[in-house]
C-alpha cells in the first residue's frame, strides 16, 4: 500500500519563480564586482542591519546553520518524500560549491580586512576563507527547495525568499560575511535545489524503503545532536537550537512511526 503523501508540485522551469532568484544573484554578483562595492556595500549594510540588534541577527543565523538546516528536513520524510531526497541532493551539491570554493579562493573575512571599530561584528570571529558563504547556500537550497517544490502561491514564495534573503543577510550584519560571498552562496544553494529537484523529477525515490529510513535516522541523529551541540558557538542562540532540534526529533520521528506499518523492502511504491 502506497503512503498518502501531499501531491508535489513540479517545478515549471519556464517560471520567473524558477530563473529570476539565480539570475538576480549573479547580475547583481557581476555588478558588485566590477563597481568594487564589495567593501562599500558591505559596511552600509552593517551599519544599517545594526538597528535590529545583535541578538535578532544570530538567531536567524543559526537557520543557516548546516545541522540546523538538515534537521528541518526530517519532518518532510513522509508527507513530502520529493523535497526530503531533493534536500539531501542540495545539501551535499551545496557543501561542494562553498567547500571546492573556499580552496580556490581564500578571500579574508571583514575582520581580517577591516579595522574593528569600522563595523559590528558579534558571534565566532572568523578571518579566513570567506568566499561563499555556506549559511547563505543553505537558506536558499531550503528555499528553493520550497518555491520549486511545494507551493504555487506567489505571496507565499515571496515570503520563503525574504527570509532566506535575511538569513543570509544575516551574515553580513553579524560581520563575518562580504556581499559577494552572500551572493555566490545563495546561487549554490539555489542551483542545488533545482538539481535536487529534477533528480528526484526523474527517478522517483521513495521515503517508504529501507535508503529512506536510513537516511531519516541519520537526520534524526542531526536533530538530536542539536540538543547538545554547542557547534554555532554563539551562546545566546542555544536555547533556540535545543528548541528547534527537539521539535525536528519529535515531528521527524513521529512521522518515521507512522511509516513502520508499511514499510516497503525491495518493491517500488508511489512517493
Amino acid at each position: 500500500m502506497a503512503l498518502a503523501t501531499r501531491p508535489s508540485v513540479r517545478p515549471a522551469y519556464g517560471s520567473s519563480w524558477v530563473w529570476l532568484p539565480p539570475a538576480a544573484a549573479l547580475a547583481l554578483l557581476a555588478l558588485l564586482l566590477a563597481a568594487g562595492g564589495n567593501q562599500p556595500v558591505f559596511l552600509a549594510l552593517n551599519h544599517a542591519g545594526h538597528a535590529l540588534g545583535s541578538l535578532f541577527w544570530l538567531h536567524l543565523t543559526m537557520f543557516g546553520d548546516g545541522a540546523v538546516a538538515l534537521a528541518l528536513v526530517l519532518p518532510l520524510i513522509r508527507r513530502w518524500p520529493h523535497c526530503f531526497w531533493a534536500a539531501l541532493v542540495a545539501a551535499v551539491f551545496a557543501a561542494l560549491w562553498t567547500q571546492v570554493t573556499k580552496q580556490v579562493i581564500d578571500l579574508p573575512r571583514p575582520l581580517a580586512a577591516l579595522a574593528a571599530d569600522q563595523f559590528y561584528q558579534a558571534g565566532p570571529a572568523y578571518r579566513r576563507v570567506s568566499f561563499p558563504s555556506g549559511h547563505a547556500a543553505a537558506a536558499f537550497a531550503m528555499a528553493g527547495i520550497w518555491v520549486m517544490g511545494v507551493t504555487n502561491s506567489g505571496p507565499l514564495r515571496a515570503l520563503v525568499l525574504v527570509l532566506g534573503a535575511l538569513v543570509s543577510l544575516s551574515r553580513i550584519m553579524l560581520g563575518v560575511h562580504w556581499p559577494a560571498d552572500i551572493l555566490w552562496g545563495m546561487l549554490g544553494g539555489w542551483l542545488g535545489a533545482w538539481l535536487g529537484l529534477a533528480i528526484h523529477a526523474r527517478w522517483g525515490w521513495r521515503t517508504s524503503g529501507i535508503a529512506g529510513m536510513l537516511a531519516g535516522l541519520l537526520l534524526a541523529a542531526v536533530a538530536a545532536a542539536l540538543l547538545v551541540s554547542g557547534h554555532l558557538g554563539i551562546p545566546a542562540v542555544l536555547p533556540a537550537q535545543r528548541a528547534v532540534g527537539l521539535v525536528c526529533l519529535l515531528w521527524g520521528g513521529w512521522e518515521m512511526a507512522r511509516m513502520l506499518p508499511r514499510l516497503q523492502i525491495g518493491r517500488r511504491t508511489d512517493g
